[in-house]
């Protein structure tokens, strides 16, 4: 499980991924093989038409012969596919566990730095900056003029519509 940690998303997912072609495939090898079953069935029976009572017996326990095989694979069928399900649930709950202890470590550090602007924010007295500002455009005017306009085409240009 240690080791399950260390991976990646990407890793997990192809992990997964290799896991349900793996499962699938074993999948599709059982449904062959019922299929073969099946087809022996139905070849013993086109067999059995047309002949004697004795034949027909011989006939009906081939059949139920490859019938019960055919039981057989697609029993290892719904094994398989419960497997591949359950390794899937397994692998989104571990993905599941990474993403929300990523999510908390962020929301921590989030909050962190939140406080500190907050706090930062708190220690700036705005009517003294707005003296300080008012006592430069006194101080200024030409130079405050040209800062104001071109603060003003910043903004516009910033926020005009584009097409």
């Amino acid at each position: 499980m240690a080791d399950t940690e260390k991976k990646s998303v990407d890793e997990a997912i192809d992990e997964v991924a290799e896991e349900a072609e793996e499962g699938l495939s074993g999948v599709k090898d059982a449904l062959a093989k019922a299929h073969t079953a099946m087809d022996g069935a139905r070849t013993a029976m086109q067999d059995a038409y047309g002949k004697a009572k004795e034949k027909s017996a011989e006939a009906t326990e081939k059949s139920r012969v490859y019938l019960d095989d055919a039981k057989k694979h697609l029993g290892e069928a719904r094994e398989r596919m419960s497997d591949l399900a359950s390794k899937g649930r397994q692998q989104a709950e571990v993905l599941y566990a990474k993403a929300r202890d990523q999510y908390d470590v962020l929301s921590a550090r989030t909050r962190e730095s939140y406080g500190k602007v907050k706090d930062k924010v708190a220690e700036v007295d705005f009517k003294e900056k707005g003296d300080q500002v008012l006592t430069y455009i006194k101080e200024n005017p030409g130079k405050s003029v040209l800062i104001a306009l071109a603060a003003g085409f910043l903004v516009g240009y910033i926020t005009r519509p584009r097409d």
